[in-house]
C-alpha cells in the first residue's frame, strides 16, 4: 500500500481543457502513474490546473488566518476563536497544518520534472514557449509557497523534487529560512523570470507580473531595498499596470480581468470548488462572522466619508460590524442592505498582487533610502484615488514618519488581503503595534495585562499531525 501511495501523484484529469478559466479550475480526481499520465499537452495543462488548485487550497481558509486576524484589523467576535486575538496559537489551531503548502509544492515539483520530458519524448511539437511558460509558473508557485511558509513557520523542510520513489527518505529536518531565500526562493524566480511569455498577462496565472512582484516582495522581506526597486523597475517596463479608476475601485475584488490594476488574484468559481470557506469567517449570509472590524478602523472609515474605500469594504449597516463587503459585489434588498451568499456559494477571488501593493512597497524602499520626495509622490497617488487628501512633506519630514504613514495607507488600501501581519512581521513592528493592543483588549476582558508575551511566538506552532508525521522535525519554540 505505501509503495502504491508513493508511486502515485494527484494530478487533474484534463477531459476538455478549452478556455482559461476552465483550464484554471481543473480538479484532481484521481490518482495517476507519472509514466501513464505525463504524455501530452494536455496532461501538462491537466498537471498546472491541480498547482492551482493546491493554491485555491491554501488561501481557502486561511488567507485571513494568516494575514490579518493577528492583527490590529479585527477582533475576534463572539463565535470565533480568541486565541488569534489574543496571540495565543496552539499546535492544533487551525492555520497550523502546512500540508496545503506541500501538496502544492510538490505538484509543482512534478511540472517541473516531467513537462519538459513530455515534449523531449512525447510530443515534440510543442511550442518551447509554451513549455517555458508552464515551467515558469510552477517555478514561480513553488516560490510563492515556500515564501509564505518561512514566513509563517521560520525554517521549514525543503523539497525541489517530487516524492515520487519510494526509495527516497520520507522525512526531512528543517532548512534554514535564509537558506530557503537565496538558494530556492530567488532560484526559483529568477528561472522563472527568464522563461515566462510577457505577452500572456492571465490574471489567474503566475504570469510574468507575478514573478516581478514576489521577486520585489522578497527582496523587500530581506531588506535589500536596491533589488526590490530594480524589480519594480522591471514591472514598469511591462506597461501592464496602473491604478484602477476610483469610481471602478471595486473591479479588484469582484472582476479583476477588467482592471490594469490587479497582477496575480485566485480564480474561484463555487459551482466547480465549492463555497470559499472563508466567507464564513468574514461575512456569509447563513452564519455569524468569526471576526469583527476592528474599533480603530471602523472609526476611521466612519468618520472619513471622503475615502471610497471605507463603504466598499465594510458593512457600515451591520450593527455587529462582522460582515466585510469587499469580495462580493453589490447585491442590495429592497431596503438597502446588503445580501451576503451562502458560504457554500461564496466567491472569493483572492488578490495576491495588485499594483497599490506594488506601489506602496517601492514607496517603502524609497523611504528607507531616505528618498522621501519619492516616496511621498507614490504614497500620494494610492491616496488620491481613494479620494482622501495628500499628506504635505513638512508633515512627513523623517524617515520613521514616513514609514508609519505607508503602513498605515497599507493597512487601509489592502484591508483583509493578506498582507497586514507580513507588513508588521516585514517591518519589525509586531511587538510595537500589536503588544498595546493585546494589553487593551485583555484589560476589556478583565484579565492581567501581559501583551504580546514571547516574541518567538511571532511565528506559527507546527501542527502536532505534521510532526507525529515527520520523526526530523522540531517544534518552533515555545510552543
Amino acid at each position: 500500500m505505501k509503495n502504491i501511495f508513493y508511486g502515485l501523484f494527484f494530478v487533474a484529469l484534463a477531459c476538455s481543457l478549452t478556455g482559461c478559466k476552465k483550464f484554471l479550475d481543473q480538479k484532481p480526481q484521481t490518482e495517476i502513474a507519472a509514466d501513464v499520465f505525463w504524455k501530452s499537452e494536455d496532461d501538462i495543462k491537466g498537471g498546472v490546473a491541480a498547482m492551482y488548485d493546491g493554491i485555491q487550497s491554501i488561501f481557502d481558509n486561511n488567507y485571513t488566518l494568516y494575514g490579518d486576524a493577528r492583527t490590529d484589523e479585527v477582533r475576534v467576535g463572539q463565535y470565533g476563536n480568541i486565541s488569534y486575538a489574543m496571540n495565543g496559537l496552539a499546535a492544533g489551531i487551525t492555520g497550523s497544518d502546512w500540508t496545503n503548502f506541500y501538496v502544492t509544492i510538490l505538484r509543482a515539483n512534478l511540472g517541473i520534472k516531467n513537462i519538459p520530458i513530455v515534449k523531449a519524448k512525447y510530443q515534440t511539437g510543442i511550442d518551447q514557449k509554451a513549455i517555458n511558460h508552464y515551467l515558469a509558473q510552477c517555478y514561480t508557485t513553488r516560490a510563492l509557497c515556500y515564501f509564505w511558509l518561512i514566513r509563517l513557520w521560520g525554517d521549514v523542510p525543503v523539497w525541489t523534487e517530487p516524492y515520487d520513489d519510494i526509495s527516497i527518505e520520507p522525512n526531512r529536518a528543517r532548512t534554514s529560512k535564509d537558506i530557503i531565500i537565496d538558494t530556492v526562493i530567488l532560484r526559483d524566480l529568477k528561472l522563472a523570470a527568464s522563461l515566462s511569455n510577457p505577452s500572456l498577462n492571465n490574471v489567474y496565472e503566475a504570469n510574468i507580473g507575478a514573478t516581478y512582484s514576489l521577486l520585489m516582495d522578497v527582496a523587500m522581506w530581506k531588506k535589500d531595498y536596491a533589488s526590490a526597486i530594480t524589480w519594480y523597475d522591471d514591472l514598469v517596463a511591462l506597461k501592464k499596470y496602473s491604478l484602477e479608476p476610483t469610481a471602478t475601485w471595486k473591479n479588484l475584488f469582484i472582476n479583476p480581468t477588467a482592471t490594469k490594476e490587479s497582477i496575480w488574484s485566485v480564480y474561484w468559481d463555487w459551482t466547480l470548488d465549492g463555497g470559499a470557506d472563508v466567507s464564513t469567517l468574514i461575512g456569509a449570509g447563513n452564519t455569524n462572522s468569526d471576526f469583527e472590524v476592528e474599533d480603530s478602523v471602523w472609526t476611521y472609515w466612519t468618520k472619513t466619508p471622503a475615502d471610497i474605500r471605507g463603504p466598499q469594504t465594510i458593512d457600515f449597516k451591520n450593527s455587529s460590524h462582522d460582515k466585510f463587503l469587499k469580495f462580493y459585489a453589490p447585491n442590495l434588498d429592497a431596503k438597502g442592505n446588503q445580501l451576503y451568499p451562502n458560504g457554500a456559494e461564496a466567491n472569493i477571488l483572492f488578490p495576491i498582487y495588485r499594483w497599490a501593493d506594488i506601489l506602496l512597497l517601492r514607496a517603502e524602499a524609497a523611504n528607507k533610502l531616505e528618498d522621501r520626495p519619492t516616496a511621498l509622490k507614490l504614497l500620494n497617488q494610492v491616496r488620491a484615488r481613494a479620494g482622501v487628501a495628500a499628506y504635505r512633506a513638512d508633515s512627513l519630514n523623517n524617515q520613521p514618519i514616513m514609514e508609519n504613514a505607508i503602513l498605515a495607507e497599507r493597512k487601509l488600501e489592502l484591508y483583509m488581503e493578506a498582507k497586514r501581519w507580513f507588513d508588521l512581521e516585514r517591518t519589525d513592528k509586531v511587538i510595537e503595534v500589536m503588544d498595546p493592543i493585546l494589553k487593551y483588549r485583555q484589560t476589556r476582558m478583565g484579565s492581567p495585562a501581559v501583551g504580546f508575551g514571547d516574541p518567538r511566538t511571532i511565528l506559527w506552532p507546527i501542527n502536532r499531525n505534521v510532526l507525529d508525521a515527520n520523526n526530523k522535525l522540531v517544534q518552533n519554540p515555545p510552543y
